[in-house]
């Protein structure tokens, strides 16, 4: 009788850690799970207008976000997968954010990082091209960013540290590159007034590491000139993070010597309309999904370069700061 007791004993237990287990696929926590991405070939994706092909391939790569469940937490924290990470959603978003407003933000920065590639890549291969901007609109101040008391939602951000911003891009890539604490000389203007601000960089609650000075800002009045028509095809993803890869994309659709040489480069990284390559998050997948995919070589923000290089055994990796630095690399490659 004791052994049936203890059989049935046992048989429900095992029943109650199968259901948990089960559930533990469904319910959700309030966390992230980072991964490696994408990583894809640019030429489906970017269409220049009388476009030769090429023979090897640029490619973008991501990293893979999604909302974690129960059981991703007991395996995280259980056996340390490397190529999986929990953050906290309250650590991804400033405090005042909400996940729809981030994500839309991140449509517009992807928008505007097109731009800019089409603007430096068209330059580069010898085009004209115009990209003007009204300013960057303040669309809220945030609580504990530096800018609360001193900017309004509809400022418009004309300079910063007397350089013109046109853009909402051009305004991140400006702020993001400076240490924590450093004065940043903000330019606005004000219904008639031209107003400047010296505010401290702060590290948000939300975005801890990132200098900040505590604002949601979008591009107002954005208009562009370009010689050729250019179609891109990148549902959902956004961000800025593919510019470099998007503007080497469009440079080698419209020059007459193809830089590839048959290879399969991946790279990741801002681009700003000077031609200067910014740092990015996440670069430690990235580099995963590069060497996933095959790529013979990988192109990272020398801010980045330490981080990629602990992840990238058997995969080369060149680190750059310009545009200049990866076409030239290439070009020599081709000599």
């Amino acid at each position: 009788m004791k052994r049936k007791n203890r059989s049935r004993l046992s048989s429900k237990l095992i029943g109650i850690i199968f259901i948990l287990f089960v559930l533990s696929h469904f319910i959700p926590i309030p966390y992230q799970v980072m991964a490696p991405g994408i990583a894809a070939r640019l030429a489906p994706m970017v269409e220049v207008e009388g476009a030769k092909p090429a023979a090897g391939d640029f490619f973008l790569t991501a990293v893979s976000t999604r909302r974690a469940v129960a059981w991703d937490f007991i395996e995280i924290k259980l056996f340390k997968p490397e190529d999986k990470e929990l953050t906290a959603v309250s650590d991804q978003l400033p405090e005042g954010m909400d996940m729809q407003q981030y994500l839309d933000i991140m449509a517009k920065l992807m928008e505007e990082s097109k731009l800019q590639a089409q603007a430096v890549a068209f330059r580069k291969a010898g085009y004209q091209v115009k990209i003007t901007g009204e300013g960057v609109e303040v669309v809220e101040v945030m609580k504990d960013g530096s800018a609360q008391g001193k900017l309004k939602a509809d400022d418009l951000i004309t300079a910063i540290d007397g350089q013109k911003v046109e853009m909402a891009a051009d305004a991140v890539n400006l702020i993001k590159d400076r240490e924590i604490g450093d004065l940043v000389k903000i330019t606005v203007k004000r219904a008639d007034q031209t107003l400047n601000f010296d505010l401290p960089t702060v590290e948000l609650e939300g975005n801890k590491g990132n200098p900040s000075i505590g604002v949601l800002i979008t591009s107002k009045g954005l208009n562009y000139d370009i010689p050729k028509k250019v179609i891109f095809h990148t549902e959902n993803i956004v961000g800025p993070s593919a510019g470099s890869m998007f503007t080497m994309e469009i440079y080698n659709q419209l020059t007459q010597r193809d830089l590839t040489g048959g290879l399969k480069i991946a790279g990741t990284g801002t681009i700003n309309l000077d031609g200067k390559i910014g740092r990015i998050d996440g670069v430690k997948y990235k580099v995963m999904a590069a060497k996933k995919a095959g790529a013979d070589l990988f192109i990272v923000p020398v801010e980045n370069y330490d981080t990629a290089a602990k992840y990238a055994a058997g995969l080369k990796l060149l680190k750059v700061k310009t545009i200049d630095d990866i076409i030239n690399y290439l070009a020599q490659q081709r000599t």
